[in-house]
């Protein structure tokens, strides 16, 4: 995410992942791979149903999160969603960026 995390800070938002996996798991991922963004533990899985994101079952496991960009502006207010149909698949980060531009008054 390089250098759309840059354009993401300087449109004046923050970039967060957030997995079902324990805050261990994610800091060990996180230093694996070398995120420079925050990487939230969603353990008891309340951001995933708040945001309706949760896949019921995954490979045997359930009550998993899906794939999903998600822009909260500064009201709380969701002002852009994107859940892809399957899990292999990736949200659209240009998409989601063009969004955000529109809401910082730079598109």
């Amino acid at each position: 995410m390089g250098a759309r995390l840059d354009e993401i800070r300087e449109l004046g938002a923050e970039a967060f992942g957030i997995s079902a996996d324990s805050h261990f798991a994610l800091a060990a991922w996180a230093r694996e791979r070398g995120f420079t963004y925050p990487l939230l533990s969603d353990w008891s899985r309340e951001v995933i149903a708040a945001y309706d994101v949760k896949l019921d079952e995954l490979a045997g496991y359930r009550d998993v999160p899906d794939r999903a960009i998600i822009i909260v502006d500064r009201d709380g207010t969701v002002a852009y969603r994107d859940r892809v149909p399957h899990p292999r698949e990736l949200p659209d980060v240009t998409a989601a960026l063009k969004r955000l531009r529109e809401l910082a008054g730079r598109a």
